[in-house]
C-alpha cells in the first residue's frame, strides 16, 4: 500500500471517530433533553393535582353556604308566602330575604379575602410549573432551574400538607341547607293541624332531604381529601425526581408519572378514615422533608421569578 493511499485511510479513520464522536454526544444530548421533557411532565401532573385540590377546598366552601336548589315555581311560591306573612315595610335589602330567607350573608371583605386566598394559591403553583415550561432558556437543559425548584417545591408541599391536616380535622358543614331543614321540621313540628298521614309523609320526605344532605357533605369532603392526598403524593415524589435528577433516567420518570396515574385512582377508593391517615402521614414527610432540604441548602431559598413570594 502506498503512503498516500495509508495517509487517506488514516484521515477517513480519523474522520469516522470523530463523527462517532458527534454522533454520541448528540445521543446523549438527546437523552438529556428527553429527561428535561420527561420532568416537565411530572411537575405539570403536579400542578394539575395540586390546581384540583385548590378547586376542592374553594368548591367545599361555596357549598356551605350555597341555598338548596329550587325551581323558579318553588321559589316564586315560598316569596309569595313569605309576602303574605310579611308586616312590614318592603324595601330593597329585605325583598332578598324575603325571596330566599334561609341564604347567607357573607361579609364582602372576607369573601374577597378568600377569594384572593385562592388566587394566590393557583398563582403559586402556575408559576411553579412555569419553571419547568421555560426550562432551559437560561441553561443547557436547564439544570439550574431544577435545582432552584427543590426548595420552592417543599415550601409547596408544606402548604398543601398543612391544608390537607386542617381539612381533615374541619368536615365542611352546609350551613344554609342545614338552616333550611331545620326550619322546615319546626314547621311540620309545630303545625298541628295537618292529619297524622300528611304529617307522616312531610318527615319522611325531611328525613329524605336530610340523609342526601349528609350524604353531600361527606362526598364533598371525601373528594377534597382524596385532591389533597394525590397532590401530596405527586410532590412527594417530584421532589425526589429533583432532588436525584442526575442519577435518575427518563424511563424512570416516565414510569413515576404513571404510578402517580395509579395512585391518584386508588386514592379514589379509599374511604375518609384511611385519607385522614395518609393526609397525617404526608404531613409528617413533607416536615422531614423540610428539614433535610434546611440541612443541605447552601444559600437562602431562591424565590419565584420576579421575586414573588409563595402564599404562606
Amino acid at each position: 500500500m502506498q503512503t498516500g493511499e495509508i495517509r487517506v485511510q488514516n484521515t477517513i479513520i480519523k474522520k469516522c471517530g470523530q463523527r462517532g464522536m458527534v454522533l454520541l454526544m448528540l445521543g446523549l444530548l438527546a437523552a438529556c433533553a428527553q429527561k428535561a421533557d420527561a420532568l416537565k411532565l411530572s411537575a405539570h401532573q403536579f400542578s394539575l393535582a395540586a390546581d384540583k385540590a385548590i378547586t376542592s377546598l374553594d368548591d367545599m366552601r361555596t357549598a356551605e353556604f350555597a341555598a338548596p336548589a329550587q325551581s323558579t315555581d318553588a321559589q316564586q311560591a315560598e316569596f309569595i308566602a313569605n309576602l303574605n306573612d310579611f308586616t312590614g315595610t318592603l324595601t330593597a335589602s329585605n325583598i332578598p330575604v324575603l325571596i330566599n330567607p334561609d341564604a347567607i350573608t357573607i361579609d364582602p371583605d372576607v369573601n374577597a379575602k378568600w377569594e384572593q386566598d385562592m388566587a394566590n394559591l393557583r398563582s403559586d403553583y402556575q408559576r411553579f410549573d412555569a419553571i419547568f415550561t421555560d426550562i432551559g432558556e437560561d441553561d443547557l437543559f436547564g439544570i439550574g432551574a431544577i435545582h432552584k425548584a427543590g426548595p420552592i417545591l417543599r415550601k409547596l408541599r408544606s402548604q398543601l400538607a398543612a391544608l390537607g391536616q386542617t381539612l381533615g380535622t374541619t368536615p365542611p358543614v352546609f350551613l344554609v341547607r342545614r338552616n333550611a331543614l331545620v326550619a322546615a321540621i319546626n314547621k311540620i313540628h309545630n303545625d298541628k293541624t295537618t292529619s297524622a298521614d300528611t304529617r307522616t309523609g312531610q318527615i319522611r320526605a325531611w328525613w329524605q332531604q336530610w340523609q342526601q344532605l349528609q350524604a353531600d357533605e361527606q362526598q364533598s369532603y371525601q373528594t377534597a381529601l382524596q385532591d389533597f392526598v394525590s397532590a401530596g403524593q405527586l410532590g412527594a415524589q417530584l421532589q425526589d425526581q429533583i432532588s436525584n435528577y442526575s442519577k435518575i433516567s427518563t424511563q424512570s420518570v416516565l414510569k413515576d408519572i404513571d404510578d402517580g396515574l395509579n395512585f391518584v385512582a386508588e386514592n379514589r377508593e379509599l374511604g375518609i378514615k384511611q385519607l385522614k391517615h395518609k393526609a397525617g402521614t404526608m404531613l409528617l414527610q413533607t416536615l422531614a422533608d423540610q428539614e433535610m432540604g434546611a440541612g443541605n441548602a447552601a444559600t437562602k431559598t431562591p424565590p419565584f421569578p420576579q421575586n414573588k413570594p409563595v402564599t404562606q
